[in-house]
């Protein structure tokens, strides 16, 4: 992941820390109850927490822009709080693990399966009251089965971010919005590629042999006699393997490149600057996700308010209005989906069939070789870059 516009730059800390304190399954079902304070909520009592402060760690780049305007600025109109955001991508659980005891870096913090298995492991999360959620009543069950029982007490999902293919219509003529496109001859030369990134491999794996469950992906060894994921990278002919989303728009509004695979924390800008002739959104043959959850970090000193502000990400009005500025797909059942989001998940069958995500088990079989994979990921970028 990267530390602006495009989850690129992926850091190896947190996956080593991972890996020697053990198991987050195992551990996390030992992390302590936090003392519940006896104060109203927020949306129970508007003037309970006037003037008090919270700071909510988010994605950098667009999205934390996205997130300021449709709801954190909303919260503290409504109730006179001094919510304030910070950005940042997966070293926020090194920041944790840094800060002082009762003195963590932030209140909440934004959190996708990798970093929330690191962050477990580490004990740096504060379980949430769900009782106190009914709002999670609203919420497909998809985003509650797809992940591990023992971290299930551990904040609300707002909703999903995506990997999506992007194409400029203009140039790519009758190609279809799909991953096969990346190995139409026509297009040799023509894509753009996250350099950094290990979720469109995931797209590859399922396209090449791999199970829904991303089998061929989470089995991966070095050296493997047969490797269908990596043989698929190195048929690819990209223009460039761009460093951020600047870098990736530069190249699609220039016409360097007239398809790429892209973060939906940068899709909706891209196309917006692009014009009509741009396409993006989930295709027919399904697509890569994270889960965007939010997380009450121990150790907090704002705690009710931590969980008022949870409660507020799973509230109708939030998500519709966090929805129509940034392309994520919300956890809530009956979002108003704007008109700009193709084959949109609308209903739990629909994300069942359409949305594959990395789970924390699946990560937990693929740390082992995560280093080595990513060696691996290099040596295909040279190879390719070259033709």
């Amino acid at each position: 992941m990267n530390d602006g516009e495009g989850k690129t730059n992926k850091k190896t800390l947190s996956r080593r820390q991972i890996l020697q304190t053990g198991s987050v399954l195992a551990g996390a079902a030992l992390l302590p109850m936090p003392a519940i304070i006896g104060r109203a909520y927020a949306l129970d009592a508007k003037d309970a927490f006037k003037g008090e402060e919270l700071t909510v760690c988010a994605w950098s780049g667009g999205y934390l822009d996205s997130f300021k305007t449709a709801i954190s600025d909303p919260f503290n109109a409504k109730y006179g709080t001094k919510v304030s955001l910070v950005g940042g991508w997966d070293q926020m659980v090194a920041q944790m693990k840094a800060a002082p005891a009762g003195k963590p870096p932030f209140d909440i913090t934004i959190s996708e399966e990798y970093t929330t298995l690191g962050a477990l492991a580490e004990d740096l999360y504060a379980k949430t009251d769900r009782s106190k959620l009914p709002q999670l009543s609203e919420v497909q069950p998809f985003y509650l089965t797809a992940r591990p029982e023992a971290a299930r007490d551990y904040g609300v999902p707002l909703g999903l971010g995506f990997l999506l293919p992007m194409m400029n219509t203009a140039l790519t003529t009758d190609k279809p919005l799909s991953w096969s496109t990346m190995w139409d001859k026509d297009l040799e030369g023509k894509l753009a590629l996250d350099a950094g990134a290990y979720w469109w491999l995931i797209a590859i794996s399922a396209l090449w042999g791999a199970k829904v469950d991303f089998n061929t992906f989470y089995d991966w060894k070095p050296g493997m006699a047969s490797d269908p994921i990596f043989d698929a990278v190195e048929r690819l002919r990209p223009a460039k393997y761009y460093k951020d989303g600047a870098e990736l728009s530069f190249l699609m509004l220039q016409e360097q490149a007239s398809f790429a695979e892209i973060y939906s924390a940068d899709a909706l800008g891209l196309m917006q600057n692009g014009g009509p002739t741009y396409k993006t959104g989930i295709p027919t043959d399904g697509t890569v996700a994270y889960g965007d959850w939010y997380i009450k970090v121990k150790g907090t000193q704002h705690d009710a308010l931590a969980d008022a502000f949870l409660g507020y990400l799973l509230e109708k009005e939030t998500q519709d209005r966090f929805i129509q500025v940034q392309m994520s797909v919300m956890s809530r059942k009956d979002v108003k989906v704007p008109t700009f989001w193709n084959n949109y998940p609308v209903t739990n069958e629909d994300l069942v069939k359409n949305v594959r995500l990395m789970t924390m088990q699946g990560l937990e079989r693929l740390l082992p070789n995560f280093d080595a994979m990513g060696e691996r990921f290099q040596q295909a970028v040279l190879k390719t870059s070259k033709g």
